[in-house]
C-alpha cells in the first residue's frame, strides 16, 4: 500500500511538476529581465528561484518559506509569512509563484513584495472566473501540495479583484501573460491554460515618475 503513493507521487513529478517548473520558470524569466539579485517568496527547495536567477544573470539569488526545507538549492531563510525580513528595496526583483492564494493576508504580503523589490515583483498565478473554475483551482491544489504537505486555503481571485489587490498594495501591473501554457495534453485539458497567468507588477511611484 505504501508503495502505490510513492508511485503516484514519481509520476505526477515527471508528467507534472517537471514541466510545469520549466514553463514558470521561463514565464518569471521573460517577466523579470536581467537583474543582479533576486528573492523568491514561498521558494520551497528553491529550485525554480536558482533557474530563473541563472536565466536573469542573478549573482544573489535568496529565497523565504514559512517552512524552511532541510535541503535546498539555494539559501532559504524562515519568515512569518507576513513581514519579510529584508530592508527596502533589498533586491531588483522579487518573486512569488502560486504562493499568494496560500497566504493568510495576500494583500499585506504583495505589499512587502514591492518593499523589496527595487524594480519590480513578477508574480505567477491563477484567475478564478467562478464556482467551476474555483472548485477545479482547489482540486488541483490539493493533489499538487499533498506531498509537500502545504495548506491549501483555497483563495483565488478573479481578474477584478487580482487589479484591486495589486492597487492596495501600491503596485501597478505592467506586463501580463494570459493564458498561460503550464501543463502538457492531457494535465492540460483539465487544469486550463485561461487559469494560469504570469504578471510583472511595479511601483506605483516608480510609474508616476516614470
Amino acid at each position: 500500500m505504501l508503495g502505490i503513493p510513492k508511485a503516484l507521487f514519481a509520476l505526477h513529478r515527471r508528467a507534472v511538476t517537471l514541466p510545469r517548473a520549466e514553463r514558470i520558470t521561463d514565464a518569471l524569466a521573460t517577466l523579470a529581465g536581467p537583474a543582479r539579485s533576486l528573492l523568491d517568496v514561498g521558494a520551497g527547495d528553491g529550485a525554480i528561484a536558482a533557474a530563473v536567477g541563472k536565466r536573469v544573470g542573478a549573482s544573489r539569488v535568496a529565497g523565504v518559506d514559512v517552512l524552511v526545507r532541510p535541503h535546498t538549492v539555494i539559501e532559504v531563510v524562515p519568515y512569518d509569512g507576513r513581514r519579510l525580513p529584508f530592508p527596502d528595496g533589498a533586491f531588483e526583483i522579487v518573486t512569488i509563484s502560486d504562493v499568494l492564494h496560500h497566504c493568510e493576508a495576500p494583500g499585506e504580503v504583495l505589499a512587502e513584495c514591492l518593499r523589496v523589490a527595487a524594480r519590480a515583483v513578477v508574480v505567477k498565478d491563477h484567475f478564478r472566473f467562478g464556482p467551476v473554475s474555483q472548485a477545479l483551482l482547489l482540486a488541483m491544489d490539493v493533489v499538487g501540495n499533498a506531498e509537500a504537505g502545504v495548506l491549501v486555503r483555497g483563495t483565488y481571485f478573479s481578474p477584478a479583484e487580482w487589479i484591486d489587490l495589486v492597487q492596495a498594495a501600491r503596485g501597478r501591473i505592467t506586463e501580463l501573460r494570459w493564458p498561460l501554457r503550464i501543463h502538457d495534453a492531457p494535465m492540460r485539458l483539465v487544469t486550463r491554460d485561461e487559469l494560469q497567468f504570469a504578471a510583472r507588477i511595479e511601483h506605483v511611484q516608480g510609474m508616476e515618475n516614470a
